[in-house]
């Protein structure tokens, strides 16, 4: 840029800009904004197809975690413990000790169990609560649930009755 120095009568010297004047044109700004607007929606739902996954993923180790513990726990304290699968909440509760659960966990608001398996058939009572046993030897009764984002996404998770090995099996996206 050119700068001029012009003399005002009765006082110093002053600098003045000869071309352009600083800023941007109605144009530039329009062109950004088109760029963005763009880019948001090229992004947005690719992140909403990443908020589902990072739910299934933590309903899962939620269940994966609950499992665990409630092994631990069983074999720690030396008493059956039981571990309820309902329809958004798992429930541990140890001993006869059925007034306040050892822990408890919520299932995000969209994943469900879409199936549940159990060794031991009568433990499912009426109102489809499902329950799975842990023993103070290190065994349980066993299960298999799947959760299910109420798209293509499932996990699976499968404890061996006797090992009590946890194994996750995802599919979908």
């Amino acid at each position: 840029m050119k700068y001029e120095i012009m003399k005002k009568p009765n006082s110093s010297f002053i600098f003045h800009l000869s071309s352009f004047s600083s800023g941007f044109t109605l144009i530039e700004i329009m062109l950004v904004v088109v760029i963005i607007l763009i880019a948001a929606g090229i992004t947005v739902p690719k992140f909403k197809g990443t908020f589902k996954s990072t739910q299934m993923t933590d309903a899962t180790r939620s269940t994966v975690r609950i499992a665990r513990y409630a092994r631990s726990l069983a074999i720690l304290k030396q008493e059956t413990c039981t571990l309820s699968f309902e329809s958004n909440r798992l429930n541990l509760v140890c001993g006869t000790n059925t007034t306040a659960p050892e822990a408890s966990r919520k299932l995000p608001e969209d994943i469900q169990i879409s199936s549940f398996e159990n060794l031991a058939d009568e433990n499912r009572d009426s109102e489809g609560t499902r329950r799975v046993q842990f023993y103070p030897v290190g065994m349980n009764d066993g299960f298999k649930v799947t959760l299910n984002d109420g798209g293509d996404r499932r996990s699976t998770v499968v404890c061996n009755p006797i090992s009590g090995k946890i194994t996750v099996v995802e599919e979908g996206r």
